[in-house]
């Protein structure tokens, strides 16, 4: 019995953080952060948008002097009525760059963090997009 309980307390300790790579819900017109990963949920929308994660960081670190700011690329998947679509963006600029990517539909604003920094290297699951996810036109 004492084992059972242990094992509960264990399972419902661990619970919460079983959901930290799945799925957020989030809001249209909103901002909301992804880990390499993840998915949100836009309910209204009807649609996934995962970020796969970095595909490459060539942004010129702070502490470093650059001739260019350089980029950040990342793979995203937009899955909305059964369609998977893939995209890869790159977001050019120095510190607190973002972009935009605008389809017929919806204006996609993100930008990547954290910033590299001289001496420190990023771990690939370190990295978070933040996303909003607006209608076109509005």
């Amino acid at each position: 019995m004492k084992r059972l309980f242990c094992l509960l307390g264990l399972v419902l300790f661990l619970l919460p953080l079983a959901g930290c790579k799945g799925t957020i819900d989030a809001n249209l017109d909103s901002q909301f952060t992804l880990a390499p990963g993840q998915s949100a949920y836009l309910n209204s929308e009807k649609m996934y948008v995962k970020f796969i994660g970095i595909t490459q960081d060539s942004r010129c670190a702070t502490g470093v002097e650059c001739i260019r700011a350089g980029d950040v690329s990342f793979s995203i998947e937009i899955s909305q009525n059964g369609v998977k679509s893939p995209a890869t963006l790159t977001i050019t600029g120095g510190q607190n760059s973002s972009m935009a990517f605008v389809s017929q539909t919806y204006t996609l604003t993100a930008s990547v963090t954290p910033y590299p920094t001289a001496g420190k290297t990023i771990k690939k699951g370190d990295y978070r997009l933040l996303l909003s996810v607006n209608k076109s036109g509005q």
